[in-house]
């Protein structure tokens, strides 16, 4: 509403003072033509009263401001927290008023903000205007749309967190381990190892040991070995099919145990051939990795001897031999032919005389009629014993350890015996026994070894010492 009152006070005050200074120059003035006329106000509102710039009509000054735009403050100022941008120039009181303005003069010039800050401090007219921006992660999260708990479901793991504050996310609904592998759950025992994540992204760990025990494997596929806590089964790795891995011949291939080789067929020592000049002997010293026998020669160290009945010449005239058998060595060896002797019974005649002896009949050149009945002593070997002249039987009581190439190892004991030979000497003779079994030591064992089936050089294969 217009402030009819005040306005009228002001332009009277205003007329009356033209008023005193027209009437102080009128009795000067001469008295003019010009037709005088009273009139009262309000009625003088729409004359002048005096000609110049004093228009006493108030109702054209109000509507001139606003008309202009301008707003009556009585005060003659702009209310609280506005600023003056423009005076009415009829009337000081008629302002324009500015909320914006004084905003801004007084240091509210921030409108907006980037996450995760937000304008602070507004101008305290309302406007939106701020004194600047302060960040508030948690808030910026929120107002994006993130939480930091989840009813029912779980947070995102890792994916749809907030980029400010990773406590904050967007809600999974899957139900937990949902999208693990078999035998694995976001809940079981971190300690047993972890394969992927659930849909939620948390980890997923094992929940039974799926390990295999050293030297097996779940990749081999040899002979099954054992299985896992999970059921898997662990196998041993499978071998070389052509060559070994101990051979060391030329390369036959790779398999899960490891390279291959061919055995290698040539003797680490010794020879094929088992071949030795004279006065030496050949044993077996070993085998090639194909299993080939490899020799070596030895320079020969032992005797040779007939068996009882036999002797190592050839029989003598008046004797046939009746059966043979080779001379045996202790080393297994043998050697020679010994003869078995038997008598001639002859009969016949002479050319000069008869005669009957030596199994033969017959008549001499002189014709001679002669019986001869008789036995003629054979020829002997003189070193050989007289087998009814055995002196005894002593044991020498020792038990070696005798290792046959490539075999387990065994118990050789030997015996000796002494006779008289032909010739009236004293001879020892040795036997060997190689006793198959273990554990023996000493003279009464070895005796023991040889009644629980020690073989004889003549009954079996004796090693040599």
């Amino acid at each position: 509403m217009k402030n009819y009152n005040t306005m009228l006070h002001m332009k009277l005050n205003s007329a009356v003072s033209v008023l005193a200074v027209a009437a102080a120059f009128a009795v000067f003035l001469p008295p003019s033509n010009a037709s005088a006329g009273i009139c009262f106000l309000p009625d003088c509102q729409d004359d002048e009263i005096v000609q110049g710039d004093i228009n006493m009509n108030i109702n054209s000054d109000t509507e001139y401001c606003e008309e202009k735009g301008y707003t009556y403050y009585s005060s003659g100022e702009c209310p609280q927290y506005q600023a003056v941008i423009g005076t009415c120039s009829r009337d000081d009181h008629y302002l324009k008023c500015d909320a914006v303005t004084w905003c801004k003069n007084n240091g509210y010039n921030t409108q907006t903000c980037s996450l995760p800050s937000f304008v602070n401090d507004q101008c305290p007219n309302g406007k939106p205007y701020y004194k600047g921006c302060k960040e508030d992660r948690p808030r910026a999260c929120r107002e994006q749309g993130y939480v930091n708990s989840c009813s029912p479901g779980r947070l995102y793991k890792s994916t749809n967190r907030c980029p400010w504050d990773s406590s904050y996310g967007k809600c999974c609904t899957a139900s937990p381990s949902t999208g693990c592998p078999s035998n694995y759950k976001v809940t079981c025992d971190s300690s047993r190892g972890s394969s992927g994540r659930d849909t939620c992204g948390y980890t997923c760990y094992r929940c039974c040991n799926d390990t295999c025990p050293s030297g097996t494997s779940k990749n081999y596929s040899g002979s099954i070995s054992s299985y896992t806590e999970c059921g898997t089964a662990c196998r041993r790795c499978k071998d070389c099919t052509t060559g070994s891995r101990s051979y060391t011949g030329a390369y036959a291939g790779t398999s899960e145990c490891g390279t291959c080789y061919k055995c290698n067929d040539t003797c680490s020592s010794g020879s094929k051939s088992s071949s030795c000049g004279s006065g030496y002997e050949s044993y077996r010293s070993g085998s090639t990795e194909c299993g080939s026998a490899c020799y070596s020669c030895r320079k020969h160290t032992h005797s040779y001897s007939c068996p009882s009945g036999y002797q190592s010449s050839s029989c003598g005239s008046g004797y046939t031999t009746s059966s043979t058998r080779s001379k045996s060595c202790s080393c297994g060896a043998t050697y020679g032919t010994c003869y078995k002797c038997s008598k001639n019974t002859n009969t016949g005649n002479n050319n000069n005389n008869n005669y009957t002896g030596g199994g033969n009949t017959g008549n001499n050149n002189n014709n001679n009629n002669n019986t001869n009945t008789g036995t003629t002593t054979p020829a002997v070997d003189p070193d050989a014993c007289k087998s009814t002249y055995i002196i005894g039987v002593s044991y020498a009581g020792w038990c070696d350890w005798c290792d046959k190439e490539g075999g387990p190892k065994c118990i050789w004991c030997k015996r000796e015996r002494r006779c008289t030979t032909n010739s009236g000497k004293d001879k020892w003779l040795n036997d060997g026994y190689y006793i198959a079994k273990s554990g023996y030591d000493g003279e009464v064992n070895c005796q023991a070894a040889l009644a629980g089936g020690g073989k004889n050089c003549d009954e079996g294969t004796i090693y040599p010492e």
